[in-house]
């Protein structure tokens, strides 16, 4: 690779100097000595000196800028906490938060196992250290780390240095990279074999930005492949994502397919693991007799906090054959198992499920029934208790 230093005082492309290094340099051609032909010329020494950078910058052959400019590095400050690592599938992880230098809005955080740090291993919570130097490195680049422990208190400076294979590799497949794109998929372990595992295995074609978000959330071959024998081939990255998030696995699917719910679409998947409509929630609703329950009804279900204990509790108060839909309406309206026996101690026995949640609606409380008992109104039907109570009964009674 050459670089080119251009000379002091040298003149812009039109100048005469220029146009006589052009001249000089096609007699070099055929003449082989620059200095000879100078001499020959009678040139002064700084006329010389200008000759021969212009005629050499003439003669080098034209090389693309991508393939001279070197990688570039970056840098900045970390700090972490040995005492906040963690243990999963037996290794231990810890987290660093990572900031670029002169760039304050620039934060990364990653979580990484110890043993992918070279020469730092697993290391006492409170350990006390001067100038520890260690390194992560990765597919996309190697970050190295020095600073100072106190008592498991860490905190340093970081410089990153890209591999040039994995961003011209990237380049080829997916596109140019930016610098926090490949400082990201060296920290999070965006290698190219990952790549190449996952390319093809979706039904939408992959992109640098779904590389990161697989990578992160846990979505590997291996994950595509058990939801792809569970009966869910070929799905979009988001979908992938989105069941990872929320743990719509293929062990997930397997215990929902045992309790009787067979190829769900995945947002149905996903909808009962976000609002917890588990396999034991599907169990223990079957056993209280709902055993064709709609994915739908039961999310309603778990979203309105319809468990199966509050069923159960209102069974024994004589709601036996109520419906699913009531249940919800009794937790919308807070009609509880105590309203109901606190009702029936003021002689309202054995009321609708409707009517209970008409009371609630409009606001006929036990502590409301008892003021109209006190006015004088002793055989009010809980409709003549709403009508009351729509009609301004609690303004007349709050003027007595």
């Amino acid at each position: 690779m050459r670089t080119l230093v251009l000379a002091e005082g040298l003149r812009p492309s039109g100048s005469p100097t220029r146009a006589l290094a052009r001249r000089f340099a096609g007699a070099l051609r055929s003449r082989g000595s620059l200095a000879a032909l100078a001499r020959t010329a009678g040139t002064s020494g700084r006329i010389v000196r200008q000759l021969l950078v212009l005629t050499a910058a003439l003669l080098a052959p034209a090389v693309p800028s991508a393939a001279v400019e070197p990688a570039q590095t970056m840098e900045g400050t970390w700090h972490a906490r040995l005492q906040e690592s963690w243990s999963r599938d037996g290794e231990r992880w810890m987290s660093f938060q990572l900031e670029r230098a002169r760039e304050y809005d620039r934060h990364f955080g990653m979580s990484v196992r110890l043993s992918d740090l070279d020469g730092l291993g697993t290391r006492d919570e409170r350990l006390t250290a001067r100038g520890v130097r260690f390194a992560l490195r990765r597919d996309a680049g190697s970050v190295t780390f020095e600073g100072d422990f106190r008592d498991g208190r860490g905190a340093g400076t970081w410089d990153f240095s890209p591999n040039g294979e994995f961003v011209a590799a990237m380049r080829k497949t997916f596109r140019e990279l930016s610098q926090d794109e490949v400082l990201k998929m060296a920290l999070i372990d965006v290698s190219r074999s990952f790549a190449q595992s996952v390319q093809g295995q979706t039904s939408s074609t992959l992109s640098v930005d779904d590389l990161i978000k697989m990578r992160i959330h846990g979505v590997d071959r291996d994950y595509i492949d058990g939801m792809r024998k569970a009966g869910y081939d070929k799905l979009t990255t988001e979908e992938l994502v989105k069941t990872r998030i929320h743990g719509a696995s293929p062990s997930f699917i397997q215990e929902m397919r045992a309790a009787g719910y067979e190829k769900l679409p995945i947002e149905s998947l996903i909808k009962m693991r976000i609002h917890g409509v588990s396999p034991e929630f599907v169990r223990e609703m079957r056993d209280l007799g709902y055993k064709s329950s709609d994915v739908e009804d039961l999310v309603k279900l778990r979203i309105h906090g319809v468990t199966p204990a509050f069923i159960r509790e209102m069974r024994e108060l004589g709601y036996k054959e109520t419906q699913l839909s009531e249940f919800v309406k009794f937790r919308i309206h807070g009609v509880t198992a105590q309203f109901v026996r606190e009702l029936r101690d003021l002689g309202y026995s054995n009321l609708r499920a409707e009517d209970l949640v008409r009371m609630k609606i409009h606001g006929v409380t036990p502590a409301f029934i008892r003021d109209v008992k006190a006015a004088g109104f002793k055989d009010m039907s809980p409709d003549d208790l709403v009508d009351f109570s729509i009609h301004g009964g609690k303004r007349w009674l709050a003027r007595r």
